[in-house]
């Protein structure tokens, strides 16, 4: 009981902090070996980054140490090149989360390098149409007109990533207290604006499609991830103007961005959830809508990333109960995977049914901010008296902290990096993350593949960082003049 009433203590308490990340919050959510190595795995994030980093042109690399073979799909067999087939790639949404790697680690200014990059690159035109490609190469410079060589995933612009990238450079706004990135997010909201939504019967606008590039009309697309991250977006510039000073509300108008803008998107995006994603039979949401109707798929990120953004009080109030989507979760996703004599325990993409494949596979990434959702459902059911609940959920990010460093040990990776598995895939074994999902990255000669994005999720989990919500209680935001509790 004392433990979880001084977790609560620490929810409510305002006083600032040294760090970003308030010590006496973060170790609560730790074992005493974490709190003891916090400080050094920080550090070792940040040279993996630094390593991960192209001198080329600055872009984060997504993974190092990819086997040098990759399956053509068009004439089903393999080909091998001479390095790694995603070593020289960076995923936009990597770079975001290194970014915020960066930052929360107090070093802004390499947060700032990298936000300088997508800045260019979201205002350079492609293809008649301003945006980020989903990736990009990190060994070629600017191209003669200024911009960045696509990466594997050709020309595809999709809503999540762009997203993300707005995000860090909110957060980035919020510690730092620095306006010069504000506008870009602002932009990058507007063009989600601009992208075709949902439409209800009574013509109300709903979720934003995916966006647009090769493959199917992404513009009949949905994805409940996609639209959540959008959704996380407008819940930190809203956050951002209301407290504004006058200066910082000229930019928002400059942008022609209102209040009432923001609040008809976010209006749209409540409905949306509860009205075509959200199970009420199984509490969970579906992956999301495209032509053929609801896409029944069970994914994680669906659950974790939701109640991230939108706030388990927030979801309470719209009839959707937090702690049964966590119950879902729990129950659809919890796996278990070896790695030699040692048993680890994490969460998986989706489900059997989701794969098509018995096989089932721990995703780190996807245990980190799990994870952090653990960290955030502790909280609000101190809040709301439940103290066996608040301790059961407590006990399980101090546990899946556990499990991700057990993964890291036995993997031991530059500096201690992450896989994006806790699996070792064969040069030549296809495992996807869904049914017709991209395939997970195979490692160089059977071993190890380093992750950028697990391993910034790691390091969220041991700040105690959700990077979808402003935490005034337990992080030290420059842009705020003072702590505001956020009723979440």
């Amino acid at each position: 009981m004392l433990f979880v009433f001084n977790l609560f203590c620490s929810v409510v308490s305002g006083a600032p902090a040294p760090e970003v990340t308030k010590k006496e919050y973060r170790e609560a959510f730790l074992s005493p070996a974490l709190q003891k190595d916090y400080y050094k795995i920080m550090m070792q994030t940040v040279r993996f980054f630094d390593h991960q980093q192209s001198a080329v042109n600055l872009l984060i690399e997504s993974f190092r140490g990819s086997s040098t073979y990759s399956y053509d799909m068009f004439t089903q067999a393999f080909c091998t090149g001479k390095e790694g087939s995603l070593d020289a790639q960076s995923f936009t949404y990597d770079g975001a989360v290194a970014a915020l790697s960066f930052l929360m680690a107090g070093q802004a200014t390499k947060a700032e390098r990298i936000l300088r990059v997508y800045r260019q690159e979201f205002y350079y035109v492609k293809v008649d149409a301003i945006g980020l490609y989903n990736s990009y190469r990190t060994d070629m410079p600017l191209n003669r007109y200024g911009g960045l060589t696509p990466g594997i995933d050709g020309d595809r612009t999709h809503l999540g990533p762009t997203m993300w990238v707005a995000i860090a450079a909110l957060q980035y706004t919020a510690v730092t207290g620095d306006l010069h990135y504000l506008s870009l997010a602002i932009d990058m909201a507007t063009w989600a604006r601009q992208l075709n939504h949902y439409r209800f019967a009574d013509g109300q606008k709903g979720g934003v499609c995916m966006g647009f590039g090769w493959g199917p009309d992404w513009s009949q697309v949905y994805s409940t991830e996609n639209n959540v991250d959008y959704y996380a977006v407008l819940c930190l510039l809203k956050e951002i103007y209301s407290r504004g000073d006058h200066k910082v509300k000229n930019i928002y108008e400059n942008k022609n961005l209102t209040p009432q803008a923001m609040a008809t998107e976010m209006n749209g995006l409540d409905r949306w959830f509860k009205e075509v994603v959200y199970d009420p039979g199984k509490n969970a949401f579906h992956c999301g809508y495209n032509e053929n109707g609801v896409d029944t798929t069970a994914a994680l990120d669906t659950i974790s990333w939701t109640i991230a953004a939108l706030g388990p009080k927030k979801l309470d109030d719209m009839g959707i109960n937090p702690f049964l989507l966590m119950n879902y979760a729990e129950k659809s996703f919890k796996v278990f995977n070896r790695i030699g004599e040692q048993k680890v325990e994490g969460f998986d993409f989706t489900n059997a049914t989701g794969r098509k494949s018995p096989v089932r596979v721990i995703w780190i990434e996807g245990t980190g901010f799990q994870t952090v959702t653990y960290q955030l459902m502790a909280r609000y059911a101190a809040k709301l008296g439940l103290a066996k609940k608040a301790d059961e959920y407590l006990q399980k990010a101090v546990k899946y902290s556990d499990e991700m460093e057990k993964v890291s040990r036995a993997a031991h990776l530059i500096e201690y990096a992450l896989p994006y598995v806790a699996r070792r895939l064969g040069e030549k074994e296809i495992l996807t993350t869904f049914n017709d999902d991209w395939e997970i990255p195979r490692g160089n000669k059977g071993q190890w593949v380093a992750s950028s994005s697990s391993t910034a999720w790691r390091l969220f989990a041991l700040m105690g960082f959700n990077p979808l919500e402003f935490d005034e209680n337990n992080i030290h935001y420059r842009y705020f003049d003072r702590p505001v509790a956020r009723g979440r």
